[in-house]
Order: C-alpha cells, then sequence, then structure tokens
C-alpha cells in the first residue's frame, strides 16, 4: 500500500466503526435484541458492514505502516503493526456469528430464537472467535502505542490516546464503549495519517529515474 492509501484507510476505518457503532440498534436483552432487528433490519444490517469497512481497512491500514517503521528500524513498530492488523481482521469473525440473529428475527417461533439468541454468546464456539481476536488486538495495540512513543512518528498524546481508546473499549459503559473507542482512535491515528500525506506529497522522484536529469548526468561526464 502507498503511504496515502495507507493513512486513508486509517481514517476510513475510523470514522465508519464510529458511523457503524452509532447506527447499530443494540440491546443486552436477547428478547429486545430479536426485536430492534426485525423493526430496523436496513439500519442493522448496514451498520454490520460499515463496522466490517472499518475493521478490513484497520488491517490494511495497520499493515501498510510496516514500511515506515521498518524505515525507522522500529522491529516492535513492524510487529506490533502486524499483530493489530491480524487482530483487526479476525474481527470479521464474530460480526458473521452476531450476524447469525438476523435470520432468528423474523423466526415463527420467538421463545425459541430468543433462547437460541441468548445462548449464543455463551457458548463455546464464541469463546473460540473472540480469544483470538482479544489477545492480538490488544496485544498488537499496546505493543503499537509504544512503538509510536519510542520512535516519534507521531505525538507522544498519540500513543497515550491509543491506549485510552482500548481502555474505553473495555471500561466504558456498553453504550458508548465502541463510540469512544472509535473517537479515541480516530483521534490517535490522525496525526500519522497526517504524517503520511505530508510524506507521500514531499517524496518526489529519484534524480536518476529522471530521463532529463539521467541524460544530463551522461553528458556532463
Amino acid at each position: 500500500m502507498s503511504r496515502r492509501s495507507t493513512a486513508v484507510a486509517l481514517l476510513t476505518a475510523a470514522v465508519a466503526g464510529l458511523a457503524g457503532t452509532i447506527l447499530l440498534p443494540a440491546s443486552a436483552d436477547a428478547s429486545a435484541q430479536l426485536a430492534l432487528i426485525e423493526a430496523q433490519p436496513a439500519r442493522w444490517m448496514g451498520a454490520n458492514v460499515l463496522l466490517v469497512i472499518s475493521f478490513l481497512c484497520f488491517a490494511g491500514g495497520l499493515f501498510g505502516l510496516t514500511g515506515l517503521f521498518r524505515a525507522q528500524g522500529s522491529r516492535l513498530g513492524v510487529a506490533a503493526t502486524v499483530l493489530a492488523a491480524l487482530g483487526w481482521a479476525l474481527h470479521i469473525g464474530p460480526v458473521a456469528y452476531v450476524m447469525a440473529q438476523y435470520p432468528l428475527a423474523s423466526h415463527p417461533d420467538r421463545a425459541g430464537a430468543v433462547e437460541i439468541a441468548a445462548a449464543m454468546f455463551t457458548a463455546p464456539p464464541f469463546a473460540v472467535l473472540i480469544v483470538p481476536v482479544l489477545l492480538a488486538t490488544v496485544a498488537g495495540t499496546l505493543a503499537l502505542a509504544v512503538a509510536l512513543w519510542r520512535t516519534r512518528l507521531a505525538p507522544r498524546w498519540a500513543a497515550v490516546t491509543l491506549v485510552a481508546a482500548l481502555a474505553a473499549d473495555f471500561a466504558a459503559p456498553d453504550a458508548v464503549s465502541g463510540i469512544m473507542m472509535f473517537a479515541l482512535m480516530g483521534v490517535a491515528l490522525a496525526p500519522l495519517s497526517a504524517r503520511l500525506f505530508v510524506l507521500e506529497t514531499t517524496a518526489g522522484p529519484k534524480p536518476e529515474g529522471h530521463p532529463v536529469l539521467h541524460g544530463r548526468s551522461k553528458i556532463m561526464r
């Protein structure tokens, strides 16, 4: 990925995730959740699609940062971005699992559908999906914050904000945790994205790659 596309991916990830979280009709109660899906199927589906876009953009954007850290000689930064990118890519699994509620919302046996929906998130398959996601995302994000702090590729407050985003997802109330996380992620990654745009803009063609300069060098010799 180019620096420009990496920056766009990171910013798109934060915006799409924030929009998807705000739009997503959600309830901790299984019966209420199915009722929300049945009442607003397009909104529920659209919000989940936005989240998928966000996760894919985070994965691509973070992986695109490996070159920037490699140029700084930061092995920690390279490892962190790869691990964090893997974590965000794995988020697709839980989203697909959650979207299995869609047919349950219109199932004629509402009581049975509610029972299945309530059991989905305590069943072993969900743990198999969510544990690797959490481990990779948390470890990768924390390592990325440390790498940013050390390399100064972004202001140190951006590294602190990145950790705050991670903490918000776990510590904030469910109603606002996702909103806070994506908003803080956007704030944390904004200066890094701006740096990528500047680097892309200021990077000119190499002298040896320019036909006129190349020809002139031959004449001068």
